[in-house]
């Protein structure tokens, strides 16, 4: 991990450099793997506008923020998981299936008294990328799975500040447990396999940079949802 000293002094600037930034764990790869660097360095200007959208671990966060902020995740996930190619990903070597995120969200927004009765109270996010095609789904989802990497610092600033655990409202920043490196790890070897196979890297650049804008839109319009108000 490639933090600054002020990262290192300040766990919250160090977390806000791994929180959606995959490159926490690039160095795990060969250096043939260069899918992955591309994708970091071609996504730079997006990830930090992102970054400076999703704030978690700001100290001041409240329990109305976090929950807001639950929402617009929910709002995002909500529209973009359905659309990926599962049996396509799969026949590539990637199985999506584990990863879906939107179980937790479900979870947490119901235990915090967002969520009480159909899902569909909290309007899905419609400005989404195309990622329907294989290519397109893995520069997607190197957004989504480069937000899980910050989830254990995540967790123990929830616990802290909010006193939320994975039980009472934190399943979501914590979907992966212990197990963050290794599913990057493996979600890295499945997309530098099928760039190896298959080229398009313009494309999955290209998709991950549309999903990051759009997930950024996303948190920046603000929570549009009726449920628990």
């Amino acid at each position: 991990m490639h933090h600054s000293r002020e990262a290192e002094n300040d766990p919250a600037k160090a977390v806000r450099i791994s929180y959606i930034s995959p490159d926490i764990v690039i160095g795990l790869f060969p250096k043939k793997n260069m899918i992955l660097q591309k994708l970091k360095e071609a996504t730079r200007d997006q990830h930090d506008a992102l970054e400076s959208a999703v704030d978690v671990m700001n100290r001041s966060l409240a329990l109305a923020d976090y929950k807001e902020m639950l929402v617009k995740f929910y709002r995002f996930y909500s529209a973009v998981e359905p659309t990926l190619p599962a049996a396509d990903l799969l026949a590539n070597g990637f199985d999506i299936g584990p990863r879906q995120k939107l179980p937790f969200l479900v979870a947490d927004l119901r235990h915090l008294g967002v969520l009480n009765g159909d899902e569909a109270e909290i309007e899905k996010w419609d400005d989404i990328p195309d990622l329907t095609d294989t290519a397109r789904a893995f520069g997607g989802i190197y957004v989504m799975e480069g937000a899980t990497l910050g989830g254990q610092v995540i967790t123990r600033h929830l616990k802290e500040h909010l006193d939320i655990t994975p039980e009472t409202g934190g399943a979501f920043f914590n979907s992966y447990g212990k197990e963050v490196g290794p599913m990057w790890k493996e979600f890295g070897a499945a997309v530098t396999a099928f760039s190896e196979a298959n080229g398009r890297e313009d494309d999955t650049v290209q998709a991950a940079r549309e999903t990051f804008d759009a997930f950024r839109r996303c948190f920046e319009e603000g929570a549009k949802a009726e449920a628990g108000a």
